[in-house]
């Protein structure tokens, strides 16, 4: 799949891992410290997608969709949050967010979410 896939996660270990889990089937991983400057340099939907990582209570996750869909992008997002992130979970979907995986999530379940949210798979 010829996707790029934008990561943004405060973890330095949770980053190192989606990187393995993903570099074998997306071109390239683009590993961000904030979604600020996702927002700036917008890239396409159907060539790349965010993984952001919700904190506990979710905010970080939420401002950066509710930005992204401010600006206009239709860019899909996952959402990698805390087991037991209901609320969370509908609110990133009002937002239209792509998809939430609960933490821990398996390689095979946020590669599969990536070839979704890419285009690659239906």
């Amino acid at each position: 799949m010829a996707a790029t896939v934008y990561v943004v996660d405060p973890d330095p270990e949770e980053r190192k891992w989606i990187e393995s889990v993903l570099a074998p089937v997306v071109a390239s991983v683009v590993v961000l410290d904030c979604g600020a400057g996702l927002v700036a340099h917008e890239p396409l939907p159907g060539e790349a997608c965010l993984v952001a990582f919700a904190d506990r209570d979710q905010v970080v996750a939420l401002e950066l969709v509710r930005e992204l869909r401010r600006a206009g992008s239709r860019l899909p997002v996952i959402v990698l949050g805390p087991l037991s992130a209901f609320r969370a979970a509908v609110d990133i979907a009002r937002l239209e967010a792509t998809d939430f995986l609960e933490r821990p999530v398996s390689a095979r379940e946020l590669q599969g979410a990536v070839r979704r949210a890419c285009g690659g798979e239906q």
